[in-house]
């Protein structure tokens, strides 16, 4: 049973528009699944140095930035790995 609602903001549906379908549903599955758990591990989920509510998610080449705020979690971005390091 989902503990969070996870939502995805317009510029992050505007970043999954050009990903291709296989990873479009590979980085959707990987974000809903924030619902149980969004809690930092380490490997694939960290918090951003300087925010203090902004962390991202690694999900192969791709990058999502999420928002966790009490029982919300919101997808602001998604990014290829290059994007994310510039």
């Amino acid at each position: 049973m989902p503990k969070y609602k996870v939502s995805f903001t317009a510029k992050a549906l505007g970043d999954m528009d050009d990903i291709p379908n296989d990873d479009f549903r590979r980085i959707h599955k990987a974000c809903k699944r924030l619902d149980t758990n969004p809690l930092p591990d380490g490997k694939h989920i960290k918090k951003l140095k300087g925010y203090k509510d902004l962390y991202r998610l690694r999900i192969g080449d791709y990058r999502a930035v999420f928002e966790w705020k009490g029982e919300s979690v919101t997808v602001i971005r998604v990014l290829t790995k290059q994007d994310f390091a510039a």
